[in-house]
């Protein structure tokens, strides 16, 4: 499919997804929005991808929302933009494939809304993640004050949130923000390593792990614990299972077909 401010690609059960608005470094205007949802829709009704790994062809991974707006009349239009990118995101988020993001450069606004749903961020040494809404009289949007928290704890979501300073790459290892730490040269090149590693899983376990680990936090303890044994069961029938388990017999590399 073509669009104009993302390139999708697919290869071996990856979808490479990379933002290339260069002209504005990939600013959340409606039409980039819009895209973005086109993109999770077709995901989303795929049949043949294992995982999902986006980045940024720009100098910079996303700057979001550009703010403030600077006219009256924009204020109604940029509420509609935010309610959008919340739909979005939350079309992102149901995406049950593992999701990885090569991050560099400013990750801000929306854009940083955006990793929070992310599975697995692996950020470029470059990278500054900012919430610069409160400067301007309002309230992070797009799930971010739902997300954060739940990735690094309230008190580090509140200092994030409410401190209004820039996260570098080392304060966002610390927090467990990122996974990993490359240089900006290597990123896309790790990132995708990654995500080609992962595809070589079975697609079942991929997908009821993410599952289990989402689902589950939202779930009273014991529950959690119950579904993590009934889907563990559930898998025990299932061909990717008795592949593992040959392939380990017969000491080569298993072949899972998802199944």
């Amino acid at each position: 499919m073509n669009y104009q401010f993302i390139k999708m690609t697919q290869q071996q059960g990856i979808a490479y997804i990379q933002l290339v608005d260069d002209a504005t470094q990939n600013e959340w205007h409606a039409p980039f929005i819009q895209e973005l949802r086109d993109v999770a829709i077709h995901l989303r009704d795929a049949t043949d991808i294992k995982v999902v790994v986006v980045g940024s062809t720009a100098e910079n991974f996303s700057i979001g929302t550009r703010l403030p707006a600077t006219l009256e009349e924009d204020i109604p239009q940029q509420y509609q933009t935010v309610c959008l990118a919340t739909e979005v995101l939350a079309l992102w988020a149901k995406l049950p494939y593992p999701i990885m993001m090569a991050i560099h450069g400013q990750c801000t606004s929306l854009a940083f809304s955006f990793a929070c749903l992310a599975d697995i961020r692996m950020i470029a040494d470059d990278v500054q993640f900012a919430v610069p809404e409160l400067a301007y009289g309002l309230v992070p949007a797009g799930g971010i004050t739902q997300r954060l928290p739940r990735l690094i704890g309230k008190g580090a979501a509140m200092h994030v949130l409410l401190g209004q300073s820039t996260v570098d790459a080392e304060e966002a290892m610390a927090l467990g923000l990122a996974t990993t730490k490359v240089s900006r040269a290597e990123l896309w090149d790790a990132a995708c390593a990654e995500a080609l590693h992962l595809s070589e899983l079975s697609t079942l376990s991929l997908q009821y792990t993410k599952e289990c680990l989402y689902r589950g936090s939202e779930l009273p303890f014991e529950q959690g614990l119950r579904l993590e044994l009934d889907v563990y069961l559930l898998l025990q029938t299932s061909r990717d299972r008795m592949e593992g388990v040959e392939a380990f017999l017969e000491k080569r590399k298993p072949h899972f077909i998802g199944e």
